[in-house]
């Protein structure tokens, strides 16, 4: 749950204890169907947060269309109607590789398109009892305004249909980028904010804390461009600043005093080029969040491209060789493996097409240092490999998506060669079969799967061959990989109840042993499977229960 609903459901308890706020995902609206649009014009006010900026396919949920904001927003036509988030402030990006927009008929559905902080906003037109008196391109000058909010805002997660199951909570940390002193990169809509604004140690810890009261175990702490760099002393002096690691401990070592029993908490982007300027400072850091984090941890490195050219043009953070060598220092420190099954904290790495100066060449550079990755026998978490989503008001914008039309062909050229040669490679070295993963939580069915992933920061989706209950934890045993999933089975599996198929998977058992076990069971203990079979490697993975 992104910090947009939490904060705007604050805003307004702070303007007015007595308001009833009613908070909906919009997987839910499709759900009610009709009754989501009886229900919404029942209502005062409508506010709608949509949009993404970062374009990707989810497992847990569909972001809001173009085509349901132009249909549903004409139904719903009594309340007012407020558009808030990526959509309203930049333009609705559907997918990569298409420039943001916002088409007529949309605004024409809205009483008010808000370009500033819609929390400031909000909690404005309440106070004053009105849309037209506020700004809708108000923003908050600090922090300490939007505290209170936070804070109130909290309990809106009860409402959130995955609450006490797999809820993540998004945290924040700070916003805008230190890079905005040489302008940022190119497509980045960060620096827009300008320089950071920090959020105080105590400020996020007491958010932790209120939370962790409701229930909620699984944070990450993001919304930020690099949490290697939060309260950074050189912060408007340099490009890349020297990290401080006593204020991320102070940060971590505060959150785990106040929810000591939480289930997740990680992190989301790390500038590698802050690692790369960086390692000694960076090494600390990580031992630092390592320390007091939860395994399975993701530094998500903003390479976006190696092509020095590319580089060059559009303000990117990192040569090949920087980028190699942040990919090392964090493999150093965070490649073994935690109590969950996963390795403490990899990088993830970016990478972005469609950007000014790019040609052919940029492909093959791009594959060249993926393979160098492989070679060097590194960990890598997972790759994204996208293509730009153009928003107004970055440099950009001038460009718009002629690049990736250009080169639609490299594009996907490139992606076929990473996910036959790279990503199997990568996924079999990060999580190698007989991998027992904890604490995995079974989310849906698609075909005769279950799909299945650990909650955190990039989870690694697992598909188990068989219909299992779903909103559940459960262990797994990765029995075999996909370009970016792995095939699992239950942790350990009941030999007396699993289909033969199931037990045709586990490691180290033959296709002659299972056929003894399921001419023998039921057993009443793993003795009597030991004494018919000669390899015994397998018994780890078993039970009788």
């Amino acid at each position: 749950m992104d910090v947009y609903p939490r904060y705007i459901a604050g805003a307004i308890w702070s303007a007015r204890k007595d308001v009833k706020v009613k908070y909906l995902t919009v997987d839910q609206a499709r759900t009610l169907d009709y009754k989501f649009f009886q229900e919404a014009n029942s209502y005062d006010l409508i506010i709608v947060i949509a949009g993404v900026t970062v374009p990707g396919k989810y497992l847990g949920g569909k972001p809001i269309s173009i085509k349901e904001l132009e249909e549903w927003f004409k139904i719903i036509d009594k309340p007012s109607k407020i558009l808030v988030g990526p959509a309203a402030k930049f333009g609705i990006g559907t997918i990569g590789g298409k420039v943001a927009e916002l088409p007529t008929k949309i605004k024409e559905n809205f009483d008010v398109i808000v370009k500033g902080d819609p929390e400031v906003f909000v909690y404005e037109i309440i106070h004053e009892n009105s849309l037209e008196k506020v700004d809708p391109y108000i923003t908050r000058t600090s922090y300490d305004e939007v505290e209170e909010f936070i804070i109130k805002g909290t309990r809106i997660v009860t409402q959130h249909p995955n609450y006490g199951l797999n809820l993540i909570i998004e945290i924040e940390t700070y916003r805008g980028c230190p890079r905005v002193i040489t302008g940022g990169c190119s497509f980045c809509i960060e620096p827009l904010y300008g320089l950071p604004k920090f959020r105080e140690q105590k400020c996020i810890v007491k958010e932790i804390e209120e939370l962790y009261k409701l229930g909620v175990k699984f944070f990450r702490l993001g919304r930020q461009p690099d949490i290697f760099v939060y309260k950074a002393r050189e912060v408007s002096l340099e490009e890349f600043p020297k990290p401080e690691p006593s204020e991320i401990e102070k940060l971590f070592r505060g959150i785990r005093n106040v929810a000591p029993h939480l289930k997740t908490l990680h992190i989301d982007n790390v500038n590698p080029g802050t690692v790369a300027h960086h390692p000694k400072e960076s090494r600390e850091v990580a031992k630092i969040i390592i320390k007091y984090h939860t395994p399975g941890d993701v530094a998500a490195f903003g390479v976006e491209s190696v092509d020095p050219i590319v580089v060059k043009q559009n303000n990117l953070k990192v040569t090949m060789e920087e980028a190699l060598k942040a990919i090392k220092v964090i493999n150093e420190v965070g490649a073994r493996r935690g109590y969950n099954g996963l390795p403490e904290l990899l990088p993830g790495i970016n990478l972005l097409f469609g950007l000014k100066g790019e040609t052919k060449e940029t492909y093959k550079l791009n594959y060249e240092f993926l393979k160098k990755i492989v070679d060097q026998g590194l960990l890598i978490r997972r790759i994204n490999i996208r293509q730009v989503m153009v928003f107004p008001g970055t440099r950009m914008w001038a460009i718009g998506d002629k690049i990736i039309r250009k080169h639609k062909s490299y594009f996907k050229s490139f992606k076929l060669r990473v996910k036959k040669n790279i990503e199997p490679v990568l996924l079999r070295r990060l999580v190698p079969k007989g991998t027992v993963l904890r604490e995995v939580f079974t989310e849906k069915y698609i075909n005769e799967y279950t799909y299945a992933r650990q909650v955190g920061s990039y989870p690694l989706i697992l598909k188990i061959p068989e219909k299992l209950p779903l909103r559940r934890f459960m262990n797994f045993t990765i029995v075999d990989h996909e370009h970016r999933s792995a095939i699992a089975i239950p942790y350990p599996l009941n030999v007396n109840k699993a289909k033969p198929k199931l037990l045709r998977l586990v490691p180290h058992l033959s296709r002659d042993q299972v056929l003894a076990i399921l001419k023998n069971r039921p057993f009443k203990n793993l003795e009597e499977i030991s004494l018919m079979l000669k390899n015994r490697k397998c018994l780890k993975y078993l039970t009788v229960c």
